[in-house]
This record gives C-alpha cells, sequence and structure tokens, in this order.
C-alpha cells in the first residue's frame, strides 16, 4: 500500500502529461523524449553522479579507519563514538545552516583560519568551482558516523579466536586486516555502500539549503529537480519521468555492487 502501488503509479505517471490541476493525458515516452534533450536534466544527472563519487567511497573510507580505531581497548572511545554519530542525528536543515555561516566567504570561520596563513578568501558557496565540493564535504561530515556505527557492529561480530589464531601464524596487521577483517567485513560493507548510494542518490536538503542549487546550475541534482519540476512548474508527469531515471540509476549501481561484495562472503 505505501510502497509498492505508489511506485507503480509514479512510474504510470511517467507516460502522462499531468499539470497537477487538470486531467492527466497519455503521451507516450514524450516525458523521456524530452529528458534526453532537457540541458538541466543532464546536468543535474551528472551533478548527481559526481556528488555520489564525492561522498561514497570517503564515507566508507572514512567511516572503516574510524570504526578500527574505535574498536580498539581506548579509554574514552564510548565518549568518542557519540561525538562522531552526533551529527547524524543533528537536523539536515540545522547542520546546513551552520556549514553556510563556516563557508561564508567573508566572515565564515573556516575563510579566517585560512587568512591566519595567508590564503586568500574561497568563495566557497558562490563559485561554480567550489560550491559542489563545499556541499560534499559538509555531507562528509554529516553521514560518516552512520558508517562508522555500521562498520563497529560488523567488526564486533568477527569472532577473537580468528585474530588470536592468526597472531599464533605470526600474522602482522596488514595481514590480520586484509586476510581476516576485510573478508568478514564483505556484508557489512555491502550494506554500508548500497545504503550510502541510495542516500547520496537522493541529495536535497543541504543543496536546498545551501546553494538552492546554484551558482549557474553547479550543484542541482536530480532530486531537486524532480522537485522544481513536481511543485513549482507543476508538471507531475515531467517529475515522475526523472524519477525513473533516478530509481534506474540507483537500481543498476546497487546491483553492481551486489555483484562485486556479493560472491563468496562469509556470513
Amino acid at each position: 500500500i505505501f510502497g509498492i502501488i505508489p511506485a507503480l503509479w509514479g512510474i504510470g505517471l511517467s507516460f502522462f502529461n499531468y499539470p497537477l490541476l487538470q486531467e492527466p493525458r497519455f503521451i507516450g515516452f514524450e516525458n523521456y523524449r524530452r529528458l534526453m534533450s532537457d540541458y538541466l536534466f543532464q546536468r543535474s544527472f551528472i551533478n548527481t553522479l559526481y556528488y555520489m563519487l564525492g561522498t561514497v567511497p570517503p564515507r566508507i573510507i572514512i567511516g572503516l579507519i574510524i570504526a578500527l580505531i574505535l574498536n580498539q581497548p581506548l579509554k574514552g572511545k564510548t565518549t568518542l563514538r557519540l561525538m562522531y554519530y552526533f551529527p547524524v542525528i543533528t537536523p539536515i536543515v540545522t547542520v546546513s545552516m551552520l556549514w553556510v555561516w563556516i563557508l561564508d566567504t567573508h566572515f565564515g570561520i573556516l575563510n579566517y583560519l585560512l587568512s591566519l596563513i595567508k590564503i586568500n578568501p574561497i568563495p566557497w558557496l558562490t563559485s561554480t568551482e567550489w560550491a559542489m565540493p563545499s556541499v560534499i564535504i559538509m555531507s562528509i561530515w554529516k553521514t560518516v558516523g552512520w558508517n562508522m556505527l555500521v562498520f563497529l557492529s560488523g567488526l564486533q561480530g568477527i569472532p577473537d579466536s580468528f585474530y588470536e589464531a592468526a597472531k599464533l601464524d605470526g600474522a602482522d596487521k596488514f595481514k590480520i586486516f586484509y586476510y581476516i577483517t576485510l573478508p568478514l567485513l564483505r556484508p557489512t560493507i555491502l550494506l554500508a555502500i548500497v545504503m550510502s548510494l541510495i542516500s547520496s542518490s537522493q541529495v536535497f536538503d543541504q543543496v536546498y539549503v545551501m546553494t538552492g542549487g546554484g551558482p549557474g546550475y553547479s550543484t542541482m541534482t536530480l532530486v531537486q529537480q524532480i522537485y522544481n519540476a513536481a511543485f513549482q512548474n507543476y508538471t507531475m508527469g515531467y517529475a515522475s519521468a526523472i524519477s525513473v531515471i533516478l530509481l534506474l540509476l540507483v537500481t543498476i549501481l546497487s546491483l553492481i555492487q551486489f555483484r562485486f561484495f556479493g560472491k563468496e562472503v562469509e556470513y
């Protein structure tokens, strides 16, 4: 009722011209043909891929590194875990506004710190060159704690007997990590990658608050274009067609990950 039916309805709606306040009119693949020649869609598609490439690998790598460190017998590790996870539970709009202040060209603390080492102010959110990297940096900071928590759960599920046996055989830390930790973390890595892909493909809030899709459409993403098409231009059929393309993108990327990480997994 709340998942399959709305999804099928959205796919069906992509074949209609539906101006919201009028009756839907069947137009076949016209919305999809329009997408192929729509510069804004092409730009949004590329920007979404750029954002996914810029956020997913760092989230996985940094999250795993932090988890490996905090899985050690350290003093205050519970407090450190809470500190790293706190941004995850902080409302995205609040975090976005905080980073807008941090990245402000004239009054932001980041440019102030850079000025102390004689670096000129960087137009983080007002430059087509820096806007998307700024959103990516903020998003990594916001979400890496979730990946850390997932990897911590996976690490704590690996029996200590494996590590003890490896140490008795003379394995160093690198070999233990490569031959024991990584193979047994494959299901956890698969989960983290797929969930990160899905969440990064749906990026909207931080872009909407921090840049509004600008400057010059440099941070416009597919979800924001869906929002604009549906709730600003009231072209529900066209918005549904973009949603279908986004669904196909996430599905294809997820299947690739299942193909790569789903083989020879030790559960």
